[in-house]
């Protein structure tokens, strides 16, 4: 009985598709991992509904220029055209947050879409002025969101990336850094 078992376990996994695959890391949340298996079969993908969940784990996975190709092909139902509109958001909050740490151009008059992503709070912080700017030079903001504190700073040893540390109330860091 075992080794039936193993055998099917065996076949199974050989016959594995990348969609499969994909399906698999999605619904165990290993986003980088959907992320890098959607990529590598996206070439010729038209489903909307795979690309959208393709564009959430890179979301999630902070893969967020991946974004730009995703959100073109998605046009042909109103959910993928909304997702189509956070996903490019998003990327147009990461250059607004660049030019605002790096150049100091006023946000404060952009209305985007918002996502429950690290950037779309970022932005808004900076947009509506709820931060504290804890260094000018270099700039480093802090603030609060949900009971988590973040700080907003540009990695110059990591090839000068906006990078995100989110600290939750159990002291808990995720990094999350953008180029």
């Amino acid at each position: 009985m075992k080794a039936i078992f193993i055998g099917t376990l065996a076949a199974a996994i050989a016959s594995a598709t990348p969609y499969t695959e994909f399906s698999q890391a999605y619904k165990q949340k290993d986003y980088e991992k959907a992320c890098q298996i959607g990529k590598s079969i996206f070439t010729h993908e038209r489903d909307e509904k795979f690309l959208s969940l393709m564009g959430y784990a890179c979301l999630q996975a902070d893969y967020i220029d991946t974004l730009a190709i995703i959100q073109s092909r998605l046009r042909n139902s109103k959910a993928s055209r909304e997702n189509a509109a956070i996903f490019t958001s998003v990327l147009l909050q990461k250059r607004l947050i660049y030019q605002f740490m790096y150049d100091n151009i006023d946000i404060s008059s952009f209305t985007l879409p918002i996502s429950d992503h690290p950037l779309s709070y970022a932005f808004v912080a900076l947009r509506d002025g709820n931060f504290t700017c804890i260094s000018q030079r270099p700039k480093i903001i802090e603030f609060y969101r949900h009971n988590t504190r973040y700080k907003l700073y540009i990695d110059r040893q990591n090839r000068g990336r906006v990078t995100i540390e989110a600290t939750d109330a159990k002291n808990h860091t995720t990094l999350h850094r953008y180029l």
